[in-house]
Order: C-alpha cells, then structure tokens, then sequence
C-alpha cells in the first residue's frame, strides 16, 4: 500500500505538469491564428485545412490519369458502337431508300467530330499551359530591342488618338494593338485598326507586374495563378481539370474550349441517334422524334427503327443515348459558361476575384471596369487566335496548333484618355 501511495504522488504531479503543456500548446496553437488580427477569418480555415488540401493535390496528380484512361475508354467505346452497329444500320436504311448521300454526309460529319475531338484533347494533356519560369527572369522594360521600338511607335500611336480626341471628341478611335512577343513565326500580329465603341477609349498593351508568388518563389505576371496540383504559377490560369490532368492556362485554354464545344456538338449528335429507341424503350412507341424536322415527314417508323426486332442493337442506341445525352447537358451549361467568361476578357479565377472587387467598388459608389476587356468581337478575335472570322473555318474548324498572340506576360488592356475625368475615376483594375 505504501508503494502504491508513493507512486500515485509522484505520478499525479507529473500528470498535471503535462495537462499544463498541452493546455498551453493548445493555447499557442489557438494564437497562431491570431497573430495577425488583420487577417480574415477565410485565412485561418485555410491554413487549418491545408493538410487536407495537400492529400487532396497529391492524389489529383495521380487520378488525373485514370481519368484520362476512362475517358479514352468510352470514346472507344463509342466509336465501335458507331462502327459495328450505327454505321452499318444507317446504311441498310439508306440503301433500302436509295439515298446515299445522307449517308456519306453522316461519316463526313462523325468523323469530322472525332477527329476535332481528339485532336484538342491531346493538345490539352501535352501542351504546356505555360508558367514564369519557362519565361525566365523578364525584365519588362529591357524585354529586347525590338519590342521597345514597338512600344515608342505604339506610344505614339497612342498620344495621336489623344490629340484627335480633344479636337473631335465625337470622333470614335481607331487603334493598334501591337504584339509584344518575340519574333516567331507560331506568333500572329494581333487585330489591327479596331473601332472601339467608347470615344474615349484607348489600348495600349504595356501591363507587367514583378510579383512574387509567395509558394513558388518565383516571379508572377499580371493574370498568373498558383496551382498547388502542379506547384507552379500558371499563367493566366482558368482551373486545374483532372479530365486532362493538366492546368488550363494561357496556351491551352483554346484548346481546352474547343474540345468542350465539339464534344457538345458531338454528344447531342449521338443522342439523335438513340432518340426513338429511348422512346420505345420507355414509352413503347415514338412519340416525337426531332430527326423528322431534319430528314423530313417521309420517314415512318417501320423505315427509320428496323432495330426494334433486333434487342441488342436495340439497347446498344438506348446505351449511347443515355451515355451522349448526359455528357451533352452537363457539357452544354460548361461550355455557355466559358463562352461568357471569354466574352467578358476573363478565367474563372478571375470572375469571383472580379465579382468580389465590383461588389466592393459598388458600396463604394464606384463603376469596376475590366481593363482586359477589349469588347466582345476583339476579345473573342484574340481568344480564338484570328485576325478575320473566315479565319475560323481552317483555324478552329479544324485541326490548328497555331499559338495566342500575347505571350502570357504583356497583356494589352484598356485604358482611358485623360479627357475624360469621370471614366478615369472610376477606372479600377485587380492585380491578380
């Protein structure tokens, strides 16, 4: 007994010596937070949950590629359904009808889909969406000789539609967008002599900022983002896709756009496909199919389902009508959404960076404009990567690997002349 009683005296005191450090741990931890009383409350959950958010980026990294592999998997499946049983059928009923024109036109078409598809796909997963320091340590003002007679003749340019503006300021300007980038043939000259809406409105395309990205370490240009997935800045990043195990960035972002906007096209021309059999299959008889609006009223049911006595064909179009139809609504409402953020000069990121800076320019009785935003036909000109709209019938119709015309680095941006006071006052900009 006397053991016990002096094991439990020594032990008890011991016992509370380390209740006391780990309450005054606890109490450490718990200031850690609180150091800094200017920081928000969203830095503070973020810096509890980055543990998860670090799992969560390692294993992003890892099931990208299954990703890729799935989604490998079901184009194939879908073309040798297209191949085995969509082909062959279609061609029994055109020849019973004598009609093969239709038929030529639907492997024009599929294949037309297939090969934009894949095409910007596998630009997506191998083309590098571009980062700092791929372009090294750039001094904005020494990026060479060339570009800085550009920039004089640019300038300008610049104070000659100033002086045209205050002796006609009813005068719209016409102005030049020079290409800051080096001389390389992948490179275009950006859209020249475009007339803005805005009088007072200039371009110019001088934009650089020397940040540093403080999980990089590494200098961050104006519209450069850090992705935690891929440990780097990414210029003017959209988001990391898992689907393509890569980020969208500068230069992949129109392929990215691409793929979405054929694959939409692509899954609704397969859903037409398997319409009627998902009518039959759920209904027991067609009640409306959309394909009479295109072949026309001349088509009955005995000539355009001869599959219903065959089951398996049968379920292989119910099966890719369900598989195109859902990738198609969920494809339609993402590619809208890029559409227009492009239309507006912004990325994702940018849309909730710029939402947060308009709703507080807002209560301040202030008007936010996007300096990046040229105008809806200039900004689609330079996402698309034309100088002409015919251009987009060999450019983005069709396979093209031709690069954007900025570098990622100089940005041209809107501005305003100093004649218009009020504009400039309101004019607010978010170094992201």
């Amino acid at each position: 007994m006397r053991v016990c009683r002096c094991a439990c005296r020594n032990f008890l005191p011991c016992l509370k010596l380390r209740e006391i450090h780990f309450c005054h741990r606890l109490y450490l931890i718990y200031r850690v937070f609180y150091f800094n009383y200017d920081e928000s409350i969203d830095l503070r959950i973020d810096t509890i949950l980055q543990p998860i958010f670090f799992l969560t980026d390692r294993l992003t990294k890892y099931i990208g590629r299954l990703f890729i592999c799935f989604f490998i998997l079901i184009i194939s499946v879908v073309v040798y359904i297209f191949y085995t049983s969509i082909f062959v059928h279609l061609f029994n009923e055109i020849q019973a009808q004598h009609s093969y024109l239709t038929f030529i036109s639907h492997i024009i078409i599929s294949h037309w889909l297939l090969i934009n598809i894949m095409f910007n796909y596998m630009q997506c997963v191998r083309v590098d969406p571009g980062s700092s320091p791929n372009f090294g340590y750039v001094n904005p003002y020494d990026f060479d000789k060339e570009n800085r007679d550009l920039m004089k003749i640019h300038q300008a340019n610049i104070d000659k539609n100033n002086n045209n503006n205050n002796n006609n300021n009813n005068k719209s300007n016409e102005v030049t967008i020079l290409d800051l980038t080096k001389d390389d043939s992948n490179y275009t000259q950006l859209p020249s002599k475009t007339p803005l809406n805005t009088s007072n409105s200039i371009i110019h395309s001088k934009i650089y900022t020397e940040n540093v990205c403080r999980k990089c370490i590494f200098p961050k240009p104006t519209r450069a983002h850090h992705c935690s997935v891929c440990a780097r800045c990414i210029l003017n990043q959209d988001h990391h896709c898992p689907w393509i195990n890569n980020c969208v960035g500068h230069l992949n972002h129109r392929y990215f756009f691409q793929f979405c906007f054929f694959l939409t096209i692509g899954a609704f021309y397969a859903a037409t496909l398997g319409f009627s059999e998902f009518q039959h299959y759920l209904f027991g008889r067609k009640i409306f199919s959309y394909l009479d609006l295109i072949f026309g009223q001349h088509l009955n049911e005995a000539e355009i389902l001869p599959s219903i006595n065959n089951p398996s064909l049968s379920y292989t179009f119910l099966f890719l009508f369900i598989v195109a139809i859902t990738a198609f609504i969920v494809l339609l409402g993402f590619t809208l959404w890029h559409c227009w953020l492009v239309s507006r000069a912004e990325t994702t990121i940018e849309f909730h960076t710029n939402s947060a800076e308009r709703k507080r320019l807002k209560n301040l009785k202030e008007k936010f404009i996007n300096r990046f935003d040229l105008g809806f036909i200039l900004n689609w000109k330079m996402f698309l990567g034309v100088n002409n709209w015919y251009e987009i019938l060999y450019k983005n119709f069709l396979p093209s690997t031709h690069r954007p015309f900025c570098d990622g680095i100089h940005w041209p941006i809107r501005s305003f002349t100093k004649s218009s006071f009020e504009t400039t006052k309101t004019l607010k900009m978010i170094n992201v």
